[in-house]
């Protein structure tokens, strides 16, 4: 590291520069460091030091004290050089910047999860290893020499996170038929954790291996009995299950089980969609969502059908496979099909995935999503769902465990589904949409006609799904001119009246978004096309459909939220080109011409009344 700067907290709180121990100070002035390294980069006011420290009743002087802390820790732990101010303030507090020192608590915990992959992979041996390792980094009760209640609270997680590590690693060695070392180690540690079940399970399963049945089944008894008179509770479903087994000779339990996910983590992802450009705020968005450590972060993308959804969510995925070594999993939930999927079938999928056995997935859903849980504790997955329908459809299926996170694509605001970070996608700029062209077309073929082909995409409303019909269209025809493919869409999507005989790709998710609709929604999508001029507002479309002002600006609001109609500035509303031939052409077909010139008459009157109310276009 660049400041040559290391510290302990798994043992005694320490500090050393290069081969110089520090002296870090007081009790509270060590607690005030451990705080802040536990943060792992995030920086921390003073009213939170504060309260870490003293709790509930600080002192008149906390805040000056915490400064006097800071003053000192700064001195012992600075080298000398201006630039190389390890405790930085931010804002109103501190932070010690990630990277700014080595921490061997971050060291456990990254070789802990690299233990998880590789023993994903199949390799037990290593992943024992690399636990062994990490485990050797415990130099006692950690938090040593610091006091606090927020200490105290930090110690207990601490070696829960370390008793977890050991259980894993324990759990390796029976897989390994390591079981005569194991009961020894086992032994230790159920002494210092006397009511933690999976300890004992393990215990138990290596005295029986071992041909110690008889103690197996006094260790069972002993825990009944301490958790009977401690908590007045029974031993849980795994305890009792394995009582049940050695007490019958289970044969399954005299040979070591097989890893429950053997081979290489799954990796689901669709590949990456060829030619995609731009969307570099939106990308950025998904990735700083998906970034933080320490909570699970969940990203929906919504948008109409065509605009890109799935495209960004994939693309964004692969782009951050290397922050989720255990696994990408992937879920087609198919609400656009009008084939939505079962949660409970997406579950045993992705459980499965993991070497779930079949005959070991629950009957319920709810049941398989705890299991879903269990499997990704200590993981750090990626869950890609696609073409969500609502809350229901996803909840079951979202991970609950630090380091994992979740991208949802929908095709409306789920408002049921609390802690997601939402990004509403539009069409591209014209210049990506342009590229986008190139890109599946040939830039030669493209950028050598750039007038023709700027209105070609133009045409396309930059729309990616018609983009891309457009460029399929330029490769089928080679001998085609960009304007001749322009003449041809324009006229395929553009017609007044009737049928699209070239486009049904581009109209499946326009019909699809229709049929949401209900139906005086829908009446309003389509009268409301009818005018020639850009912007609509409430007041001309309660005239035009014979409303009044309230209903039509909820009619109007209600297409916004359906991705059918975009919101601009002083309360007007606008269709995309090609959404308004779509809903020009749907009028006509479906309220009829005495409908439609009824709706035209009635808009005219009223605009013969406010002549200066009539937009110019």
């Amino acid at each position: 590291m660049r400041t040559g700067l290391r510290f302990a907290l798994l043992g005694p709180v320490r500090g050393w520069r290069g081969d110089a121990e520090l002296d870090l100070g007081a009790p509270q002035q060590r607690a005030l460091l451990a705080f802040l390294l536990l943060r792992e980069g995030e920086a921390a006011s003073i009213d939170e030091i504060v309260d870490a420290l003293w709790g509930e009743r600080p002192p008149e002087s906390a805040r000056a004290v915490v400064r006097t802390y800071v003053c000192r820790l700064r001195r012992v732990v600075s080298s000398g050089e201006d630039d190389d101010r390890v405790i930085r303030s931010s804002g109103c507090g501190y932070v010690i910047s990630a990277g700014a020192a080595s921490v061997d608590w971050h060291t456990f915990l990254g070789q802990v999860r690299e233990a998880q992959a590789v023993r994903a992979r199949g390799n037990a041996a290593e992943a024992a290893g690399l636990l062994r390792g990490a485990l050797r980094l415990w130099q006692g009760p950690p938090l040593g020499g610091a006091r606090g209640d927020y200490v105290d609270q930090e110690r207990t997680r601490l070696v829960q996170r370390r008793v977890a590590a050991l259980e894993e690693r324990l759990s390796l060695d029976l897989e390994l038929g390591r079981h005569a070392e194991a009961s020894e180690e086992l032994a230790e540690a159920v002494a210092a954790e006397p009511m933690r079940e999976r300890l004992r399970e393990l215990q138990m399963v290596a005295l029986y291996r071992s041909g110690r049945q008889a103690e197996a089944l006094g260790a069972y008894d002993e825990v009944r009995r301490l958790l009977a008179a401690e908590l007045g509770i029974d031993p849980g479903a795994g305890l009792r299950e394995l009582h049940q087994r050695i007490l019958r000779a289970d044969p399954g339990l005299a040979h070591p089980a097989p890893a429950v996910a053997a081979g290489r983590p799954p990796a689901q992802l669709p590949a990456a969609p060829p030619g995609f450009v731009g969307r570099e705020a939106e990308l950025a968005a998904v990735h700083d969502t998906l970034g933080p450590a320490g909570w699970t972060p969940v990203v929906a993308i919504t948008g109409l059908g065509g605009v890109g959804k799935t495209a960004l969510a994939v693309q964004a995925a692969h782009a951050m496979r290397d922050r989720f070594p255990d696994g990408q999993v992937y879920a087609d939930l198919g609400t656009s099909a009008g084939r939505p999927a079962d949660p409970a079938e997406v579950l045993g999928s992705f459980l499965r995935s993991f070497g779930v056995p079949g005959d070991r997935l629950p009957d319920r859903l709810e049941e398989r999503a705890a299991l879903w849980r269990t499997v990704l504790a200590d993981r750090r997955v990626l869950i890609l769902l696609d073409d969500a329908g609502d809350a229901d459809q996803v909840r079951h299926l979202l991970p609950a465990a630090p380091g994992c996170a979740a991208i949802v694509t929908t095709w409306r605001h789920l408002i049921d589904l609390p802690g997601a970070r939402w990004i509403g996608l539009d069409v591209l700029s014209p210049a990506d949409a342009l590229e986008l062209l190139a890109r599946l077309a040939g830039h030669g073929r493209v950028l050598g006609h750039r007038q023709d082909a700027v209105e070609l995409v133009g045409l396309c409303s930059h729309q990616p799904l018609a983009v891309r019909v457009a460029a399929d269209l330029l490769q089928a025809r080679p001998h085609w001119t960009v304007r001749q493919v322009r003449m041809r869409l324009e006229d395929d999507l553009y017609r007044p009246a009737g049928a699209n005989d070239g486009c049904a790709l581009i109209e499946a998710p326009l019909l699809l978004a229709q049929s949401r609709l209900d139906p005086q929604q829908a009446t309003a999508f389509r009268l409301a096309a009818l005018p020639d001029y850009g912007e609509l507002t409430a007041e001309s479309v309660a005239a035009l459909l014979g409303l009044p002002r309230r209903r039509a600006h909820w009619l109007l609001e209600s297409l916004v939220d359906a991705h059918l109609l975009l919101a601009g500035p002083g309360g007007t509303y606008r269709y995309h080109g090609l959404v308004k031939a779509f809903a020009r052409r749907q009028a006509w077909a479906c309220e009829g011409v005495e409908q439609c010139d009824a709706a035209l008459s009635r808009l005219l009157r009223f605009h013969s009344r406010r002549p200066a109310a009539l937009p110019m276009g």
